[in-house]
């Protein structure tokens, strides 16, 4: 069926006129790497891994939103949305689910081809349950969408900056021209315990030793307030630069990092919570010949890419 082959992310508001709403109309800039989909959740009894989609175009929701919000006021140059991101994950482990929800947006005044920022959001969701997740998420990413949009729309743009189009369309470049980890590249070496301090350059410990087996780091030491070297858990850990090196600190171990394209990738294992199609045989007392689908935590490597803003793991794609 059609329902099962994809899960829709549709735009709910029956609340009230927002009271004194300055706009009523609107344009979508899709900034999105992937505009194909919203990521994915598991659906149905087999927890089928599906796509998010919208069932019509995005901007068609946003406009039919706008005008439930605004209500009758005079018309005014459009606003513009600027979706940067908007993903959801599903995972499920140790008898929980979790649905999670990336969300990056900014809302912009436009007049004569010049555009004004009136507000800006980015949020990362987290829903944590023993039942069915995936309806508990979708209903807090479009709460938070949508109350994120009606506080917008009584906001007057800021004045302090003017953009073109199309600085806005670059904006990630020039929001990474102003961090230093982007504008260089010789790396500061050293043990970097934040994302903080790794965009600044500015490791927490400048003296360290690491170990390596077999190619991988497997310890590190750093030297702490009292001039001693102790073992620094890699949880503790965001990133390392040895002898101009980058490494990223992840769940299973310490990655090298490549800058490409003036972004951050490393490859690294990450868990798949199920195996697509895997069938074994029941051990049901009522239906000892029936097949069912069965979930097999697996490691498996992603490409991986550093989220610029905050520093969070985004999946790119599966390393066969």
């Amino acid at each position: 069926m059609a329902q099962d082959k994809v899960k829709y992310f549709e735009l709910e508001y029956n609340g009230t006129k927002v009271e004194k709403c300055l706009y009523n109309s609107i344009r979508l800039l899709d900034s999105r790497e992937d505009t194909s989909n919203f990521g994915s959740v598991r659906v149905g009894m087999l927890d089928k891994e599906v796509s998010v989609v919208s069932k019509e175009s995005f901007e068609t929701q946003l406009g039919v939103l706008i005008t439930k919000m605004s209500g009758e006021i005079p018309g005014n140059s459009p606003i513009l949305f600027q979706l940067r991101r908007l993903k959801f994950v599903e995972k499920a482990e140790a008898g929980k689910e979790y649905g999670y929800c990336f969300f990056r947006a900014s809302i912009f005044s436009s007049k004569d081809n010049n555009y004004r920022l009136i507000s800006a959001i980015d949020t990362f969701m987290v829903v944590e349950s023993k039942k069915e997740i995936t309806k508990q998420i979708i209903d807090y990413a479009n709460k938070t969408f949508v109350n994120f949009f009606s506080n917008a729309l009584t906001k007057e743009p800021k004045q302090n900056a003017i953009f073109s189009l199309n600085e806005i369309v670059k904006i990630d470049s020039i929001e990474k021209a102003k961090i230093k980890v982007y504008t260089t590249n010789e790396y500061v070496n050293g043990v970097y315990r934040t994302f903080e301090s790794f965009k600044d350059q500015t490791p927490e410990y400048s003296l360290f030793s690491i170990t390596f087996e077999d190619g991988e780091i497997t310890e590190i030491k750093a030297k702490n307030d009292k001039n001693r070297l102790r073992i620094i858990d890699s949880a503790e850990v965001y990133a390392i630069v040895n002898n101009g090196k980058p490494y990223i600190s992840a769940e299973y171990g310490y990655y090298p990092l490549v800058k490409n394209n003036n972004d951050f990738y490393f490859i690294g294992d990450d868990k798949i919570n199920y195996i697509k199609g895997q069938v074994v045989k029941s051990n049901s007392i009522f239906n000892p010949t029936e097949y069912v689908y069965t979930p097999l935590p697996i490691t498996t490597q992603f490409e991986i890419k550093i989220d610029h803003m905050n520093g969070k793991f985004m999946r790119v794609k599966e390393v066969k």
